[in-house]
């Protein structure tokens, strides 16, 4: 396997602390999918899964290296274990490898892109 890209970020979680489900915020809106606020406010406190979900998507954006990749293209789902994964555009990516880890006041991903399609 090679390693085409590594992206790492992390967050504050008390950033994320503000924002409500069914608020209307250009930032929840610009950067998050629906299926990842779902996701994400499904659970007490969302600001631990927010921060988490969005150092996620930081991480596979500086992996792809690529400035012309929207941030909104990039979704994590969690499949049926609970680990996340990467989908661009709908589309599940193999090729990437995400691991995220949180606090209540921090939020770090990882991600690894590599040649890999299975």
């Amino acid at each position: 396997m090679t390693v085409k890209g590594v992206g790492i970020d992390i967050a504050e979680v008390k950033k994320f602390a503000s924002f409500k489900k069914n608020g209307e915020d250009r930032f929840l809106s610009n950067n998050f999918t629906e299926k990842e606020l779902e996701y994400c406010f499904s659970f007490a406190d969302s600001s631990i899964h927010l921060a988490a979900t969005f150092a996620a998507k930081e991480a596979v954006w500086k992996a792809f290296g690529r400035a012309d990749m929207l941030q909104s293209a990039i979704e994590v789902r969690r499949n049926g274990s609970g680990y996340p994964t990467v989908w661009i555009k709908n589309r599940p990516q193999k090729s990437i490898l995400l691991s995220i880890s949180h606090t209540t006041e921090t939020a770090v991903a990882v991600a690894i892109m590599t040649n890999r399609k299975k």
